[in-house]
């Protein structure tokens, strides 16, 4: 919201200077509790000017002090409702249902939901700030994509943007949203671990067995963090030989069938469980398997050994370079895309994608040999004079 600006002639009557050149007045007058009131008068382009609006305060505080009440135009202006964001949301989704296809349409309303609604659901519209919609992002840089972010911006920039064409009472409202730019995912992981480097720290977690077992099922299967943390005994499928994951994003569950190393593993981990009980609980103070272990208690079980393995001398925010628990879900896609015999919509379907775009970003471009040879010595002739 623009900063309020004092009348430098009459008392009280302030006005904003708004983003699209126009001027909204506004007074402020102490009612009969003798709390402070802030009352907007109008714009500019509407004919309001400093004026007008004095004469208006002068008529709120006379009418206050010879008949205890406020003018009837401030009465009108309570009983107007203000639209909230799911007020909004709920027509924006209604209509964009008929028009996307479903589950893009799903994938939508699940960030809607999940992630604006929750902050923003209940507040009248011409009340977000861009403040506030810039705290909110800022909130999800420590564990998400910048990517994911980005597309968080862009559902409550929509929903907004539908509010101001379609409810009339909104017409006048700027978009928070609109002045926000978002950055380009230039930083987005891409950090793989080699083979080597995936020894040594299972070497480094041999006496930590629930930090091991976790480590090899987000290598094995390329389960996201909070995904694995959530299965249950009941979702190994020993006969089969898969474990299942639970719906985070898309609504489906989804199996992952298991090497043989993982596999005895899971046997052996899941041997005293019962079906309902779930494989990485917590253990202190007490031993309780039937919830889930926290995100930050396994957590705090292995991304210190990361950080002394890997992460030395890197900035904090060097998502890029820095080794995370999304890089074993990024070093499981990698390592089998660049196998020629596997089908990348069979990669898709393990990493529980959407798209297929979003696992053709593991895919990285690797020259033919020959072509590699050939530019090894595209300029041996002259490479004395280079």
């Amino acid at each position: 919201m623009a900063k309020r600006i004092k009348s430098k002639k009459y008392t009280g009557v302030y006005y904003r200077e708004l983003e699209d050149g126009d001027r909204v007045f506004e007074f402020t007058y102490k009612n009969l509790e003798g709390k402070k009131k802030w009352i907007k008068v109008g714009l500019a382009s509407h004919n309001i000017n400093e004026s007008f609006a004095n004469r208006k305060r002068i008529e709120t505080i006379n009418k206050l002090k010879l008949d205890g009440d406020e003018p009837d135009f401030i009465k009108k202006r309570k009983a107007v409702k203000k639209i909230s964001l799911n007020a909004v949301a709920n027509k924006y989704f209604a209509d964009y249902e008929m028009r996307a296809k479903p589950n893009i349409f799903k994938e939508s309303l699940f960030k809607y939901q999940n992630k604006v609604e929750p902050y923003f659901g209940k507040m009248p519209v011409d009340e977000i700030t861009k403040e506030a919609v810039e705290k909110w992002l800022k909130s999800f840089k420590k564990d998400y994509k910048q990517a994911s972010i980005n597309s968080y911006h862009a559902t409550f920039k929509a929903v907004v943007n539908y509010g101001i064409k379609e409810f009339k009472e909104l017409e006048r409202v700027i978009n928070p949203l609109q002045k926000i730019s978002m950055k380009d995912p230039e930083n987005e992981r891409e950090r793989v671990l080699s083979t080597n480097e995936i020894k040594h720290l299972f070497e480094c977690l041999i006496h930590k067995p629930k930090a091991y077992l976790y480590v090899a099922v987000a290598l094995g299967t390329g389960a996201r963090p909070k995904a694995i943390i959530t299965t249950q005994k009941k979702d190994f499928d020993i006969a089969n030989r898969t474990l299942t994951f639970p719906a985070l994003k898309k609504g489906k569950r989804y199996p992952v069938p298991l090497i043989d190393s993982l596999y005895k593993q899971l046997i052996e981990a899941t041997k005293d469980l019962n079906a309902d009980d779930y494989i990485f609980h917590p253990d202190n103070p007490k031993t309780i398997t039937t919830r889930p272990i926290s995100y930050e208690g396994i957590k705090r079980q292995i991304q210190p050994l990361l950080d002394d393995l890997f992460n030395q001398g890197l900035d904090n925010n060097d998502r890029k370079h820095r080794v995370t628990f999304y890089t074993f879900r990024h070093t499981f896609a990698t390592h089998l895309v660049k196998n020629p015999h596997v089908n990348i919509l069979d990669v898709k379907k393990l990493m529980s994608h959407s798209r297929l775009q979003m696992t053709e970003r593991y895919a990285k471009v690797e020259l033919h040999q020959g072509t590699q040879n050939a530019l090894n010595n595209l300029y041996s002739i002259n490479d004395e004079k280079l």
